[in-house]
C-alpha cells in the first residue's frame, strides 16, 4: 500500500523532529543515539533534511521560518567537526566542541517552538487520518 503525500510528510516531520532532539542533547547522549558513528555529519545531514519540509502548507510561515533558521545555523559548522568517526570517543570529541552550543541550544528552541504542531502531529500519526489510519 502506498502512503499519502500527507503521510510522506507526517512522517518525514516526526524523523526530523527525532533528529533535532538528538541535536538538543548533550553529546554524550546524541552520540549514543547515532549509535557513535559518524555523528556529527550524520546528525547535520538528518536536521538539514529539514528544509524540504517548508514546502507543505501544514506549518505555518513562522514555523517554516524558525526551521530553516536551524538548517542554515549548521552550514556554519566548521568542516573539521564533520569528519567521519566511529566510537564514541572521535565522536564525543567532536560533538563537545563548543562550536554545537548555540546550535544545541537553538535546536532546544526550536522544539520547544514547535511543541503544539508536534504534539498535533504525533497524534495525527497515532490515529492516522489517511490510508493507513482509516
Amino acid at each position: 500500500m502506498s502512503i499519502t503525500p500527507e503521510e510522506g510528510f507526517r512522517h518525514a516531520y516526526r524523523a526530523f523532529i527525532d533528529a533535532v532532539e538528538t541535536l538538543a542533547s548533550e553529546p554524550d547522549s546524541a552520540c549514543e543515539r547515532m549509535g557513535d558513528y559518524n555523528v556529527a555529519w550524520e546528525l547535520k545531514d538528518d536536521v538539514q533534511a529539514g528544509r524540504y519540509l517548508a514546502a507543505w502548507e501544514l506549518l505555518a510561515p513562522r514555523e517554516k521560518a524558525e526551521i530553516d533558521d536551524l538548517v542554515r545555523a549548521l552550514d556554519g559548522l566548521p568542516s573539521e567537526l564533520l569528519r567521519a568517526a566511529q566510537g564514541r570517543r572521535a565522536n564525543l570529541v567532536s560533538m563537545s566542541d563548543e562550536a554545537w552550543t548555540p546550535i544545541r541550544q537553538q535546536a532546544a528552541r526550536l522544539l520547544a517552538f514547535l511543541e503544539s504542531f508536534t504534539a498535533a502531529n504525533a497524534a495525527w500519526i497515532r490515529c492516522g487520518t489517511g490510508p493507513t489510519g482509516q
